[in-house]
């Protein structure tokens, strides 16, 4: 049997299709699937699912050419968008399976603030599989990701005394309305116990708000934001007493890493089912009236307060480690 899934971004939403390549690997042993996705997620791709094949992404003729030379049982895109849409009408697949998006059901959440809520995206992604194996599976798979064997070439890591925690920070998102005010993780760095050591990660953009974090607490503040692979970043998350984000990447991330997190939800809301699926997850959500304005995020507040993140004080996110590092 030969499976195609098509998903071409971006980090988190790629990590929550994971169950669905473990459930096809489970119920169809020894099937070979290829996963198509953008040059930037590739070694994400590789890291989530180490023994399937990989296919980058690329908008010209010959690409899809190429595609066209294989013969697949079926293709499901788990993106729909344009792209992903050319992609499974181009693949040579005996059947083609869209997911339900609930685009309805998320814009009544966003703009009427209804009490429905989407189990989680992974939920989503299981209808296109039910379609083609005539019933959903259940229970529902978590998306999971095996931390990597790095210990005999460990990445370069911050100093921290024996027996002191690390509290990864990310406090990066895609969208300002998802990111924790600069002043609020500058109070909340200032004010946490003294025995505790932060690493600040993220991508290249983020070096800048990470920089400015670090000189508020130099002696405990390490920044290494843009300088890990993805793998090596899985590792250095997995060496973390607890992990601090935003509703982003990096929170599915932990989340498939089963590691101890925070995940902080402004603009968005956990009921739009980006929810980290994790035991171990502790959300801080200020449920306000007004939440969720807007799906993935957006550059400012619309009602100008930003309530949902100046809301969060310093001493919500310190008792909320403390929980997690006491395994509340």
């Amino acid at each position: 049997m030969k499976f195609l899934i098509i998903r071409l971004s971006s980090l988190g939403d790629i990590i929550l299709t994971q169950p669905i390549v473990a459930e096809l690997q489970a119920r169809f042993p020894g099937c070979e699937i290829s996963y198509v996705c953008k040059p930037q997620n590739e070694e994400l791709v590789r890291l989530m699912a180490p023994d399937i094949r990989v296919i980058v992404f690329r908008e010209e003729a010959a690409w899809f050419a190429q595609l066209r030379q294989t013969r697949y049982d079926a293709a499901f895109d788990l993106h729909g968008k344009l792209a992903s849409s050319a992609i499974l009408h181009a693949a040579r697949a005996g059947k083609r399976f869209r997911y339900n998006k609930q685009r309805g059901l998320r814009k009544a959440i966003v703009n009427h603030k209804t009490d429905a809520s989407i189990t989680s995206t992974v939920d989503l992604y299981y209808s296109a599989l039910a379609k083609y194996l005539g019933y959903k599976p259940s229970p529902l798979l978590l998306p999971t990701i095996q931390v990597p064997a790095m210990e005999d070439n460990p990445p370069p890591m911050p100093a921290v005394p024996n027996g002191k925690p690390l509290i990864t920070i990310f406090p990066g998102a895609l969208h300002h309305t998802k990111m924790l005010p600069e002043y609020l993780w500058k109070e909340f760095l200032k004010a946490s116990d003294a025995d505790w050591h932060f690493l600040i990660l993220g991508s290249p953009k983020e070096d800048a708000i990470a920089r400015r974090l670090q000189a508020a607490l130099p002696e405990r503040i390490t920044n290494q934001c843009g300088k890990y692979s993805f793998e090596e970043l899985a590792w250095v998350m997995a060496q973390s007493a607890v992990i601090i984000s935003s509703d982003s990447g990096p929170m599915h991330l932990a989340a498939a890493l089963r590691l101890p997190q925070i995940a902080i939800f402004g603009s968005t809301h956990p009921r739009l089912g980006f929810a980290p699926m994790n035991p171990n997850a502790r959300i801080i959500c200020k449920d306000l009236p007004c939440q969720p304005c807007t799906l993935h995020g957006r550059l400012y507040c619309p009602l100008g307060h930003f309530d949902c993140m100046r809301g969060i004080t310093p001493r919500e996110l310190i008792e909320a480690v403390r929980e997690r590092l006491n395994g509340v």
